[in-house]
């Protein structure tokens, strides 16, 4: 670091807030001298694992999937470090990841998160980063000398893109639009991108993006999985988390567009949603033929007991965790191609898909109505999901680190 000299911060009186100034000059001049320091030798390369907040597992798909590829890095042996943006720790999440030997950076009252990490850049040898707002953050910061991970969890702009289609919203697909020029540039400037889809990757690739890895959820079959009989389960399930648009819109379009066609043939047929957050708006669809119960810890029962899965999204991007849930407990599925993206199944094989309101509802009933096709839908299903495993997801990530 450049030499400072005591007569150039003691040269006069100096004008109001100049202190401040040569304050900030001075964190800047010490940040831009720990960026470029060499990284710490270690026996166990160490990871620096970057996301909004601790992973709530059990509320969101993309916190389920960040859940498990750290138990993964565990496994692959690296040492892992946590840094959640909100600087909370909350319990259980952060109890759960400290039984795994995660450390997490979290905020004190005497210290930010950001300023501990600041204090320690030397020590990371790679940084998986959550997110295009957390990359445009932390990349600046990091060490020079630490390989940079742009986990896009999914293309923003593409799901942007897609919802603005749907809404038919200009103000919208500028923004879409801005952010893909974003992400782009973060993808460029990492050592990695991170996608969930194969379709996704080929996007990146076609913009020119190199070094393009896709990291798929992680799934297992539920070793005490009920093979509850076709006859002795009712209604139909969905779940997601009701902060995510996409979600909110997919239920709309379910309880007051296809259902009703559904209810026509078969009034009898209940409706759960389930899911963390719901609004004064999806709340007021309970009703004799609709549950919607808020957040709830366990929800195995409702797959075991439950007839068919529906996930009725008309745009979104990335691979959708409720799909692989479900399947991971071997209910069967109806939802549509932007639904199943990314998971190579086959509509009639092991998924129904349909992309109409009538078409939905139809597809509905046929599932619902059928045993044989569903359990067909039902084992084809389960084969489907086995491509998703630990071990397989584990193979993918060695190649990645391979590379860096």
């Amino acid at each position: 670091m450049a030499a400072i000299s005591n007569s150039s911060l003691n040269n006069g009186p100096k004008k109001p807030g100049t202190m401040n100034t040569i304050a900030t000059k001075l964190s800047q001049l010490l940040i831009s001298s720990s960026r470029s320091k060499p990284l710490v030798e270690a026996s166990k390369k160490t990871l620096l694992v970057i996301d909004d907040y601790l992973p709530f597992y059990d509320k969101s798909s993309g916190s389920k999937r960040l859940f498990e590829l750290l138990k993964l890095f565990i496994g692959m042996d690296f040492k892992v470090i946590y840094l959640p943006e909100d600087g909370k720790a909350p319990q259980p999440y952060a109890g759960e990841l400290q039984e795994m030997g995660i450390e997490i950076i979290a905020a004190t009252p005497g210290k930010s998160h950001v300023d501990q990490l600041k204090e320690r850049l030397n020590e990371f040898h790679y940084a998986w980063i959550s997110r295009p707002t957390l990359n445009k953050k932390y990349q600046k910061i990091l060490n020079k000398n630490t390989k940079t991970i742009f986990d896009t969890v999914d293309l923003h702009y593409l799901r942007m893109l897609r919802q603005a289609e749907n809404e038919d919203n200009e103000k919208l697909k500028r923004r879409a639009l801005k952010t893909k020029k974003l992400e782009l540039s973060l993808a460029l400037n990492s050592h990695a991108t991170v996608t969930v889809t194969g379709i996704e990757k080929d996007i990146l690739e076609r913009e020119g993006i190199e070094h393009v890895f896709v990291i798929p959820n992680v799934h297992f079959l539920h070793p005490d999985n009920k093979n509850t009989p076709f006859e002795e389960r009712k209604g139909i399930l969905f779940i997601g988390g009701y902060k995510h648009e996409p979600n909110v819109d997919a239920v709309k379009w379910l309880v007051e567009e296809i259902m009703p066609k559904v209810w026509a043939a078969d009034p009898s047929i209940h409706l759960t949603l389930l899911g963390s957050d719901p609004s004064e708006e999806l709340l007021a669809y309970n009703s004799d033929q609709v549950s919607v119960p808020g957040y709830l810890q366990e929800v195995a029962d409702y797959f075991y007991e439950n007839r068919i899965f529906v996930a009725p999204l008309r745009y979104g991007a990335g691979m959708k965790g409720k799909i692989g849930q479900s399947m991971e407990y071997g209910l069967p599925v109806v939802s549509t191609s932007i639904g199943v993206e990314g998971m190579d199944l086959i509509d009639g094989h092991n998924v129904l898909v349909a992309e109409s309101t009538n078409d939905f509802a139809n597809r509905i009933l046929q599932l619902y109505q059928n045993p044989e096709l569903w359990f067909s839908i039902k084992n084809n299903s389960i084969k489907a999901i086995e491509d998703y495993g630990p071990a397989e997801v584990t193979k993918k990530l060695d190649k990645l680190f391979k590379t860096l």
